[in-house]
């Protein structure tokens, strides 16, 4: 990871890293896998985690579809409108759905984000916190922050 964030940072910008196995002998196939990965993980302006395909298979099969993709755009226009949402959503997942340490990570009151994932539901009609709401709303994140639609 060291020399991962000493990449990044010489190269000023942020990036995405994606990963991946496979035979010694079709390196060059897994480089691709690899190459695919890192063009659906998220942006990092210091690179915290390695994304490999267990990590984004979902967003890798959204990319593919581009009716899938468009959906997912259009309840990323939809969350844009709101106090960010998105960094609001991708604390909230990244701390298990745990509304105290998504509030802490934040640096808000808990009620704060209990405000912010109800407009979320309002803007989207989807709850958050269903099985439902994790699926479509954690890919439509990931999306957005793997700079997808910019």
């Amino acid at each position: 990871m060291s020399l991962l964030r000493e990449i990044v940072e010489r190269v000023g910008r942020p990036c995405a890293v994606g990963t991946a196995a496979g035979p010694a002998n079709a390196l060059d196939q897994t480089a691709e896998v690899a190459r695919r990965v890192a063009q659906v993980a998220p942006l990092e302006a210091t690179p915290r985690t390695l994304s490999g395909v267990a990590d984004v298979f979902v967003e890798l099969g959204a990319a593919q579809l581009p009716e899938v993709d468009h959906w997912l755009r259009e309840i990323a226009r939809r969350l844009a409108s709101g106090p960010d949402l998105v960094t609001t959503l991708d604390a909230y997942y990244r701390a298990d759905m745990n509304r105290l340490a998504a509030a802490a990570v934040l640096h808000i009151h808990p009620r704060t984000l209990d405000y912010r994932l109800q407009r979320v539901r309002e803007l989207t009609n989807v709850d958050p916190g269903s099985v439902r709401g994790v699926r479509i709303l954690s890919t439509t994140v990931a999306r957005v922050l793997a700079g997808a639609w910019t």
